[in-house]
C-alpha cells in the first residue's frame, strides 16, 4: 500500500487546486489608488466574477497619509499573505508601499518587509481601512 502522505508532490497539486477556491474573492487586476480616488463607484473585478468595493473615506484617508507620489504607486486591494505555518497565525506585506501605508495606519515608526502582522493589528486595520485589505492563502504557509 502507497503512503499517501510520502507523495508530496500530489498533496501540493491538490492543495493548489484548493487554494484556487479559497482566494476566489481575490482581485482579477489590482488598481492604483489615484485611479480609484477618480472613479464614482471604486471597485476591482473579482476571480469569482464579483465586484470588490472601496469606501471612498477609507481612499481619500490613504492618499491622506501617503502623499501623491506614493499614492500613484499604491496598489488596492492590499493583499496580506496569510501565514499558518509560524507560531501564531500571521500576515505578510511584502508590497514596500502597501508596508508603508500599513504602518502609517497603525503608527508604526520602524518597520522592515516583509512586514509581519499579528491578530491584534488586525482589528486596528479593520476599523481604519477594512476596504482596502485582502487576504490570501498560499501554499508557503501551509506546513505539509
Amino acid at each position: 500500500m502507497v503512503s499517501i502522505l510520502g507523495n508530496k508532490d500530489i498533496i501540493e497539486a491538490y492543495l493548489r487546486e484548493e487554494l484556487k477556491v479559497v482566494n476566489k474573492s481575490l482581485p482579477l487586476k489590482r488598481k492604483l489608488l489615484t485611479e480609484l480616488l477618480r472613479e464614482g463607484y471604486p471597485h476591482v473585478a473579482t476571480r469569482d466574477g464579483g465586484i470588490h468595493m472601496f469606501r471612498k473615506s477609507e481612499l481619500k484617508l490613504a492618499y491622506e497619509l501617503l502623499g501623491d507620489e506614493l499614492a500613484s504607486k499604491l496598489y488596492l486591494p492590499i493583499i496580506l499573505e496569510v501565514r499558518t505555518d509560524l507560531k501564531e497565525t500571521t500576515f505578510l506585506v511584502k508590497d514596500e508601499v502597501s508596508a508603508k501605508l500599513i504602518a502609517k495606519v497603525l503608527g508604526l515608526d520602524k518597520y522592515e518587509l516583509p512586514l509581519y502582522l499579528y491578530p491584534i493589528h488586525l482589528h486596528e486595520l479593520r476599523k481604519k481601512i477594512e476596504t482596502l485589505i485582502q487576504y490570501a492563502f498560499t501554499l508557503e504557509g501551509l506546513t505539509l
